[in-house]
């Protein structure tokens, strides 16, 4: 635990792409290069061995084990599989309540052209293309033609039989035809749905990111206003103790190198830890010590395991600058500044309390006030629902603000 109470604070490849193929499968496109080595020169004294990359053909990733090829060009997996299986199980059951041959004639049937349907389906791929449905039709057709074949060459019908039944060959055709049809329009349709529900979440994913930029570019705009102003009054006070007390310039000068190690490489940071928000929270607190004089005091209370937690940049020294300024600085007494961290849970809880002046309203209005309203949006932004924000009033004055961030194993 650091106080300031009676005593100073002590300080501290190539691009990738994938396209859609079959029932869910995407292929990977990757590059790599192999070396070759080329002697160079005129006489052998004077050859030397010589690296040239050699660009190689694009080749796909290895399947994952859920998928397995077939033919070049077909790929499935085990659910699309049993589902097709399964279409087609149900299908040969209702056809066989009307046959008077054993179960396994209709089951055959039905599963070489559900199946053959779905190969040329899958090859000609319609998902994402232009008028799929004349595509669907298309390779139906050729996929209800085929299973006839195999059916003819599985069952080892003969040329004369297949002439004697040539009707009921037809009218198996076009059943099949039809039933593959409206089979895979209600797989277009589910693929459709699934693509419209990715293309929200992205969208819904970009909306985050375009809030979360412009958050911290006000954030970045807001500090470039408070600091300066900062600065300058800092350096006033600098310039008048250097004729009055040189000591104490001294002494706020060094606390101001401080903060300015503390403050700079974090200009251009987009994440911190914990520990880094708090050297500069304390450089910053110990300047203002000094110029405020014996009116302010602070504790830093921040475990050290907690130290290298990620942390937003310049979030805690907000709640200080807000603490300071609104709890402080207004009253007459002047009061403590208490910065403490802990986890609960699967969340690492920081707060900043004061013992100034505290508000006279309710917390929401006081927020908004202060002007940290901004920071729940900010919380929003970066952690979602996991991340809050409270403001509470102290009893008997003072204020105290709370954040609570999702806890990270590392940073």
């Amino acid at each position: 635990m650091k106080s300031s109470a009676p005593k100073r604070s002590a300080g501290s490849s190539p691009s990738r792409g994938s396209f859609e193929r079959g029932f869910g499968g995407s292929w990977s496109q990757s590059a790599s290069c192999r070396r070759l080595r080329r002697s160079v020169g005129g006489s052998p004294d004077q050859r030397r061995s010589t690296l040239i990359f050699v660009p190689m053909e694009l080749t796909p990733p290895p399947l994952s084990r859920r998928y397995y090829p077939l033919i070049e060009g077909f790929r499935f997996n085990w659910q699309t599989f049993l589902l097709i299986a399964a279409i087609n199980t149900g299908i040969a059951a209702v056809l066989w309540i009307d046959d008077t041959r054993p179960f396994w004639h209709p089951f055959v049937t039905v599963q070489l052209n559900g199946f053959a349907i779905a190969y040329c389906v899958n090859v000609a791929a319609p998902w994402d293309k232009r008028s799929p449905i004349i595509r669907l039709a298309v390779a139906s057709a050729i996929g209800a033609l085929i299973g006839l074949v195999l059916v003819i060459l599985v069952k080892r019908y003969s040329l004369e039989y297949a002439q004697q039944h040539m009707m009921s060959f037809a009218y198996n055709v076009f059943a099949a035809f039809f039933n593959g049809l409206l089979i895979s329009l209600i797989f277009l349709v589910k693929f459709r749905e699934t693509r419209a529900a990715a293309a929200l979440q992205k969208a819904e994913a970009d909306r985050h990111l375009l809030s979360k930029q412009a958050i911290e570019a006000e954030l970045k705009l807001m500090q470039a206003q408070v600091e300066p102003h900062f600065l300058f009054n800092t350096l006033a006070s600098v310039q008048y103790l250097t004729e009055t007390n040189p000591k104490e310039a001294s002494a706020l000068l060094g606390h101001l190198i401080d903060y300015l190690r503390a403050a700079l490489p974090q200009l251009r940071a987009s994440s911190t830890t914990l520990g880094r928000e708090t050297e500069l929270a304390e450089a910053y607190l110990n300047v203002l010590k000094m110029r405020i004089g014996g009116r302010m005091s602070f504790v830093i209370d921040i475990p050290a395991e907690l130290e290298a937690h990620p942390f937003p940049p310049n979030l805690l020294i907000s709640l200080v600058e807000n603490a300071i300024k609104h709890g402080i600085e207004p009253a007459a007494g002047g009061g403590t500044v208490t910065l403490s961290a802990r986890r609960d849970g699967d969340s690492v809880v920081v707060s900043v309390s004061d013992t100034g002046k505290g508000f006279t309203g309710d917390a929401a209005s006081a927020e908004q006030g202060v002007g940290l309203s901004n920071i729940r949006e900010r919380l929003a932004a970066l952690y979602g629902s996991r991340g809050r924000f409270t403001l509470e009033s102290l009893v008997p004055h003072g204020a105290r603000a709370t954040l609570a961030l999702p806890y990270e194993l590392r940073i």
